[in-house]
C-alpha cells in the first residue's frame, strides 16, 4: 500500500533501520446510499524496497451536523 505522507516518526524500522512514516489512504464506501471516502492511517517504512507496515488504531470521528441535514 502507498498513500499520502502525513508525517515522519522519530522511531526506526525494525527490519532495515530507516525512519517510519504515518501515511493515509482514502477508503471509498457507501453510507445511506451516498458515496463517501474515509481516511485510514497506517505506519510504513520510508525505504521503498522495505515492505514493513503496521496498522494504527483509528480515531473515532463524529459526523458533523451539516452532513446529517442532506
Amino acid at each position: 500500500m502507498i498513500g499520502r505522507l502525513k508525517h515522519s516518526l522519530p522511531e526506526k524500522c525494525p527490519e532495515c533501520g530507516k525512519p517510519l512514516q504515518v501515511r493515509v489512504i482514502d477508503i471509498k464506501t457507501m453510507e445511506d446510499g451516498i458515496p463517501i471516502s474515509i481516511p485510514k492511517e497506517y505506519i510504513a517504512c520510508s525505504n521503498k524496497s522495505c515492505e514493513y507496515e503496521r496498522s494504527v488504531e483509528q480515531k473515532r470521528r463524529r459526523r458533523q451536523e451539516a452532513d446529517l441535514t442532506l
